[in-house]
């Protein structure tokens, strides 16, 4: 999927979006079977990429030559580089794309189907698509090809079922990047009043459908054309004076209404809030002998059809006239948030201003892109008083992950770093795997000399609830544990949620002092706002962390705080707002 961006002076790819069709462009080159030497240099480019501080497009406006200076980028890539940061796209990937049926690729989404098993399944029994990949499997064809087997083939399928739930919809990243581009480019017209994103966008959701954008104008007509003329339209849907739909590009539908300024306020919260929330404010107005929509709300007027418009400007004056507080928008869904606003006792809800330092950090010493010095500069530029630096423990092989020896080692390295590192603090600590049985993997002799050390799961994600509740439990059983990572495992798009009894994992995790973690990393948000009202409810304490692997990750932590805002969790039950002294004193089991 190719994805625009809005700079000073052109449209182009942003590094992340190059990266991506740099390992995409490594992926396709695997299954055409090319030497393994021309896929490791798309891989390498794409890590090398995704680990700069600055925009390849601004390095190009500044000093085309310098892109050739950036490690593992060689003329050929330089050049494609050029290409995608001038055109916003790139030939040679395109043509890669048209060698395959439609949809072929887009099988490497399915978590446990990489390009080595997606060669093997076309080739030997001509799957070309999801639908095929589906077929087989239930037809039992998977299972008989050597090296996969009954295990593989139900696991495809689980796969596929829960890679279908999300088919179709942005992850909040993405979406969040479309109408930041969109508003970005709307702003340069003067015609433009008012803009802000709605619908479900605005509410923080985990994935998004369409595009909803609200805004008001000096003349509704010249702004509408001003919209039609955004570059990565492929389609127009429907062009009017308050409602025009088209489909971008990339396949994504944005709807833009303009309404009077007047009752701005009052659209705001009817494009917003959930059906179910919407209903329940209609029904709260009849009750008050009002009408309530996106005009505003109203009451009877003396002669028929004559209503009185008495809130419509602002979101307040709305609720108001209903006789409730202000609901955020990220709890606009009927999950008791109107009761609360009518009762005056709606949360204090975490803020992003609230959050003083990111307590999940991987460095190059393991699997992370930039140097410890380099994401603590980042931190710095965020404000932040601490960060702490957990690279992974030995299971992760793949990551480099450290023994014992290797994690002192470490240690001392990071308290060398932070002694001489001004503007924030570094906390030595490590991300520890918890091992089928629940036991760490890591002694405790090492444990024991860490500030924090954080305790996940990244092997074994099929065990039966009870055994994988257990597993968890004995983990967090280490006195040492301070914070379960994305405890529930899933990758929103990719991988389901383990089988964890939650309610013994939240009272478990409260009673032994440990912190729920919000993971943004990746295709995470684990976790979710579900799971974050109901482990507050039973009186579990959370982190919000990003589980960076490079510098431009630590600006993800938005959507963990948004996660946390939907489950209704205040500042004062998450870790990482305390200021760093009372933070070390919580850290202590």
């Amino acid at each position: 999927m190719q994805v625009f961006r809005l700079t000073k002076n052109l449209f182009t790819m942003t590094n992340k979006e190059i990266a991506d069709i740099f390992s995409r462009i490594a992926d396709i080159l695997e299954i055409k079977g090319e030497i393994i030497f021309k896929v490791r240099a798309y891989r390498t480019a794409a890590s090398n990429i995704q680990g700069l501080s600055r925009e390849l497009s601004d390095i190009y406006d500044e000093d085309p030559g310098a892109l050739g200076q950036i490690p593992g980028i060689g003329k050929d890539l330089k050049e494609k580089i050029i290409e995608m940061v001038t055109t916003g796209k790139l030939r040679a990937y395109n043509e890669l794309l048209d060698e395959f049926s439609p949809g072929f690729i887009d099988m490497l989404n399915i978590s446990g189907l990489g390009p080595k098993k997606l060669k093997k399944l076309r080739d030997e029994l001509g799957i070309e698509d999801l639908d095929g990949l589906e077929k087989a499997c239930r037809a039992g064809s998977i299972e008989k090809i050597e090296g996969m087997g009954a295990r593989t083939q139900k696991k495809f399928i689980e796969a596929i079922e829960y890679y279908r739930k999300a088919e179709g919809r942005l992850l909040i990243p993405e979406a969040s990047a479309y109408a930041d581009k969109i508003i970005t480019y709307l702003k340069k017209s003067r015609d433009f009043k008012k803009i802000e994103p709605a619908g479900s966008l605005r509410r923080g959701k985990e994935t998004i459908g369409d595009l909803d954008i609200l805004a008001t104008a000096k003349d509704a007509e010249k702004a509408m054309d001003h919209f039609i003329k955004y570059p990565d339209i492929r389609d127009i849907i429907g062009k009017g004076h308050t409602k025009t739909s088209v489909i971008l590009k990339s396949g994504v539908q944005v709807d833009l209404r303009i309404v009077d300024d007047p009752c701005f306020g009052a659209a705001l919260v009817y494009f917003t809030g959930s059906q179910a929330h919407n209903i329940k404010l209609r029904t709260i107005a009849k009750k008050y002998g009002f009408k309530v929509n996106e005009y505003g709300v109203s009451r009877p007027g003396r002669a028929p059809g004559k209503e009185k418009v008495i809130a419509s400007q602002t979101e307040k004056e709305v609720y108001k006239s209903l006789k409730m507080d202000w609901i955020p928008p990220e709890i606009r869904e009927d999950q008791g948030e109107i009761e609360a606003a009518m009762a005056g006792k709606l949360p204090s809800l975490i803020t992003i201003n609230h959050i003083r330092g990111d307590l999940h950090i991987h460095s190059s010493a393991t699997d992370g892109r930039n140097t410890i010095e380099e994401m603590a500069e980042k931190a710095v530029l965020k404000g932040y008083e601490y960060i702490a630096i957990t690279d992974h423990s030995k299971l992760i092989r793949i990551a480099n992950g450290m023994d014992e020896r290797k994690l002192l080692k470490h240690l001392e390295n990071i308290r060398r770093i932070g002694k001489r590192f001004k503007g924030v603090k570094i906390l030595a600590g490590v991300e520890v795997d918890i091992l089928k049985d629940g036991k760490l993997d890591l002694e405790d002799h090492a444990l024991k000399e860490l500030d924090i050390v954080v305790a996940a799961i990244h092997s074994n994600f099929s065990l039966d609830r009870k055994t994988q509740t257990e597993r968890v439990l004995r983990g967090m059983d280490n006195k040492y544990v301070n914070i379960l990572a994305h405890p529930s495992g899933r990758l929103i798009t990719k991988r389901s949620p383990m089988e964890l009894d939650f309610d013994k994992v939240f009272t478990g995790a409260r009673e032994r002092n440990v912190y729920m973690e919000i993971n943004t990393h990746g295709k995470r948000i684990d976790l979710n706002d579900i799971n974050c009202r109901r482990a507050s409810q039973l009186g579990a304490k959370f982190v919000i962390n990003t589980d960076s692997h490079d510098t431009s990750q630590l600006d993800e932590i938005v959507y963990g705080v948004l996660a946390a805002r939907r489950g209704w969790v205040s500042g004062d039950e998450v870790l990482n707002t305390l200021p760093y002294e009372r933070l070390i004193k919580a850290l202590k089991r």
